[in-house]
């Protein structure tokens, strides 16, 4: 017998919902790096368009300016790795949506378990009671104690029919839970394999162009 352990999804709610806090924290950055910038570029725009010290560096207005795309660079790998992370909150979410799938089968599971035990022992009640009518009918007419037990005949046929059908449904279930459990094992998987590899990837892209914008702007 298979044992379904219900997905307790707290963990993974909790994880989503701070890797929500820190995507809208980051993107709050932004605004204030554009408008940090923007105003750099204003002031290199005023500054002195010769250098006094040497004619062959780059006056302060050229390297102020210089240094603003730099800085506009890093700010771009930046975003790079930022919609890695969104990506990976969103693989989160459908592998949260899953778990809740697999919660709504059980949960249908369960009742279909019920009414198969109270359909199992309504039918067995019935049996019984037909058994116990044909050992003492209670009447000396013959053609009177065959209806009582005609209608116990008919209401068990209607039991068994009816458990019949509530077992089928509950194979099915079975057959359709096992399914999303094995969905839900290969997903948890291959969220983390390729939701955190394409972030680390990110990361990496973002330090190498970090890197290379520092060179640039010394």
């Amino acid at each position: 017998m298979v044992v379904h352990r219900p997905p307790d999804s707290r963990l993974l709610t909790n994880l989503i919902a701070h890797e929500k806090e820190y995507t809208k924290h980051f993107v709050s950055l932004f605004p204030l790096s554009h408008a940090a910038l923007a105003s750099l570029s204003a002031y290199s725009a005023a500054s002195p368009s010769e250098n006094p010290y040497s004619s062959n560096s780059g006056s302060p207005a050229q390297v102020l300016g210089a240094i603003v795309d730099v800085l506009a660079g890093a700010d771009d790998a930046l975003q790079r790795y930022l919609h890695a992370v969104e990506k990976w909150r969103e693989q989160l979410v459908s592998l949260k949506e899953l778990e809740d799938d697999v919660g709504s089968i059980l949960r249908d599971r369960e009742i279909l378990v019920t009414r198969v035990i109270k359909l199992s022992k309504a039918q067995k009640s019935g049996r019984d009671s037909r058994s116990s009518f044909i050992m003492h009918p209670g009447g000396s007419s013959a053609s009177f104690s065959s209806l009582p037990s005609t209608a116990n005949s008919i209401t068990i046929g209607s039991a068994s029919s009816k458990l019949a059908h509530a077992q089928a449904e509950l194979q099915a279930c079975e057959s359709h839970l096992a399914d999303k459990e094995r969905e839900l094992a290969v997903r948890r998987i291959s969220v983390v394999r390729e939701g955190l590899g394409a972030r680390c990837r990110a990361l990496i892209d973002c330090g190498w162009v970090w890197g290379e914008m520092g060179k640039q702007g010394l």
